[in-house]
């Protein structure tokens, strides 16, 4: 019956068919989360040891966005992947660039677009790779 008791007809709704439940592995949480790769350059650090300063100045020392940075510049400057070279002028230039900004000589506003898209770029490249199996 519906609202104004008039019977209706007993066509159950359709449903889809049942499939089977897959599970999807994206790898382990482990690697996921911290970046992985066996470099250990995602481990949160106090100092300017590791790469990655400039992202450390916009987002902090152990935010997730700096991790994410961090192991996927540090991999693609390893394997020799696309824009190394640009890489290997960040490690020459970032400790003082990111040391002005800190200062607030450079505002933070210039560089937080620009880190903002290397985030997601870093995010759609562990995807593929976890995806492929590394």
């Amino acid at each position: 019956m519906n609202a104004n008791h008039q019977t209706t007809s007993s066509v159950p709704p359709s449903r889809k068919p049942y499939a089977k439940p897959r599970l999807t592995c994206y790898g382990h949480v482990k690697d996921i989360v911290q970046g992985g790769g066996g470099t250990k350059n995602d481990v949160p650090t106090h100092n300017f040891s590791k790469a990655c300063w400039i992202a450390e100045a916009l987002y902090g020392v152990d935010a997730p966005r700096t991790l994410v940075l961090r192991a996927w510049l540090s991999r693609a400057y390893d394997q020799k992947r696309r824009g190394w070279l640009l890489i290997s002028l960040y490690m020459r230039f970032g400790r003082t660039v990111a040391g002005l900004i800190r200062s607030g000589r450079i505002p933070a506003g210039l560089f937080v677009p620009l880190f903002d898209c290397l985030f997601v770029k870093a995010n759609d490249d562990t995807a593929r790779m976890l995806k492929r199996g590394r």
